[in-house]
């Protein structure tokens, strides 16, 4: 048993280590690499194609380089075995500048205001309004039209699993479920209490359960 015990230490240990090695944790002094992502996985381990990779007559000294970038329908880049490829920019997952996190929602980039393993940000979603017709000769109503129409959203976005959904009190208590004794805090509060201190709670859980990026 003792054997054992021991062994499982050791182990422990080296999983430490080997952590704490090969990553690093995401604070106010780390920086992230600047450029686009193209999925997920790309922003996961801090891999973006840089800006002299991208081929376009955009001039890249603007400050919104980015946001001009993403607003043409293609993206023509070098990719990193050398070949050329290009990417439609309603398929780019997100970009970085000067530090701050902009992700792609509905085809439209959002900035990240507060970066986390739990983040919470602002964005629009399209919705389709139906409004009845009325025909003055017949004095009844008639088809009614539709229009489309863009109202303010706010989303979750999980960085372990790369989940982006809107917000919710329910989501917020699944996920603050992976900490135990946020999660019990939490949960103790009545319904107004928890909607007024879901920002609270989203930095308590981030303070405790920081992020990690690979070095180099």
């Amino acid at each position: 048993m003792r054997n054992c015990l021991i062994l499982f230490l050791l182990t422990f240990l080296q999983l430490s280590n080997g952590r704490a090695q090969d990553s690093v944790a995401y604070t106010k002094d780390f920086r992230l690499y600047e450029g686009l992502y193209l999925g997920y996985q790309d922003f996961r381990y801090n891999w973006p194609i840089p800006k002299e990779k991208i081929n376009t007559k955009i001039d890249k000294d603007q400050l919104d380089f980015y946001s001009k970038l993403v607003e043409e329908e293609l993206i023509e880049y070098i990719d990193r075995d050398g070949s050329v490829s290009k990417v439609q920019s309603e398929r780019v997952w997100g970009y970085c500048q000067n530090n701050i996190i902009f992700i792609n929602q509905d085809k439209n980039f959002y900035r990240i205001p507060v970066f986390g393993a739990i983040s919470n940000f602002i964005g629009t979603a399209e919705v389709i309004n139906y409004s009845p017709g009325y025909d003055p000769f017949m004095n009844a109503p008639i088809n009614s039209t539709s229009a489309k129409t863009r109202e303010i959203r706010q989303y979750l976005f999980d960085f372990y699993s790369g989940e982006v959904v809107p917000f919710s009190i329910e989501k917020i208590e699944e996920l603050l479920k992976r900490d135990e004794a946020i999660y019990k805090e939490y949960m103790a509060l009545s319904k107004k209490k928890k909607k007024e201190s879901v920002t609270k709670y989203i930095r308590m859980y981030n303070e405790k359960h920081l992020v990690y990026f690979p070095k180099g």
